[in-house]
């Protein structure tokens, strides 16, 4: 069984289009974890006024706790 060079180049062509394929899929199921920042823009919209200052209030609590900048000092006061 021969092969031209034109069955072997299109061979070529259809697995590199397979693996690109394939590595797109694979990049759009592993990406998928986050929201965008349109996307939470627009449910922050969608919230009523009560909800929105809930979030903020839970979102200023985190970021206290994750405080880096004077996480030293408590250690150094003792």
């Amino acid at each position: 069984m021969d092969f031209e060079v034109e069955t072997l180049g299109g061979a070529a062509i259809w697995l590199v289009m397979m693996v690109l394929a394939g590595f797109a899929f694979y990049r759009a199921r592993t990406r998928r974890r986050h929201i965008g920042t349109g996307a939470a823009g627009v449910y922050y919209d969608m919230m009523s006024e009560e909800k929105r200052n809930a979030i903020e209030i839970v979102a200023e609590d985190k970021a206290a706790a994750r405080d880096f900048e004077h996480e030293g000092d408590k250690n150094s006061s003792q």
